[in-house]
């Protein structure tokens, strides 16, 4: 028999501590059942305003935005800043979170239907209301918790989060074109 550092075990024992929770105060209750509903309404609604001809590249950007988010809250939820208190499925609590399946999926559709100077305000405006109006909400209706946190620290992470990754696709779809371009003509 191999020693398991304690370390893992005290992991081990908080994961049967987080399933068994989930599975007596969350799993089948009316929040958990709002929360599936509202994950799928946004993706139905999402998937119907998506703009098809550029499916590749939203996609592109929403997938890259949601790893990004995705590694900010679980580092959030490890320092204890913020606490999801309702969750999709018990063992990666920020993949259900409704913060990170809302946000990619609300910038997704900023950065659809705005160019240049004009994604920038929106994306400047849109932060704000998630920040001081959605994330508010989300606390009042009991799913979101800020511990060691305050809704004006993640206006910055929103705001340069989203500007980068926009770059870092437009950068991508450039070398592609380009690369297509070159193929096409040789």
């Amino acid at each position: 028999m191999s020693y398991i550092p304690e370390e893992v075990t005290i992991q081990n024992q908080l994961t049967d501590v987080r399933i068994n929770e989930w599975l007596s105060e969350e799993f089948l209750k009316p929040k958990w059942w709002a929360l599936i509903l509202i994950v799928l309404i946004l993706f139905v609604v999402w998937f119907k305003m998506i703009d098809k001809s550029r499916i590749r590249e939203i996609c592109l950007f929403t997938v890259l935005l949601t790893i990004i988010f995705m590694g900010i809250d679980e580092y959030g939820e490890e320092l204890v800043l913020w606490d999801y208190p309702i969750d999709i499925i018990p063992l990666f609590p920020p993949l259900s979170s409704i913060n990170l399946i809302s946000i990619p999926l609300i910038y997704s559709q900023i950065y659809q239907h705005f160019k240049q100077k004009k994604f920038v305000y929106a994306v400047l405006i849109s932060s704000a209301v998630i920040c001081f109006v959605v994330e508010p909400l989300l606390t009042f209706l009991g799913y979101y918790d800020l511990i060691n946190w305050h809704y004006y620290e993640s206006y910055p992470i929103y705001v340069v989060v989203t500007l980068c990754t926009k770059g870092i696709v437009q950068k991508i779809m450039y070398i592609s074109n380009k690369s297509s371009c070159i193929r096409n003509a040789g």
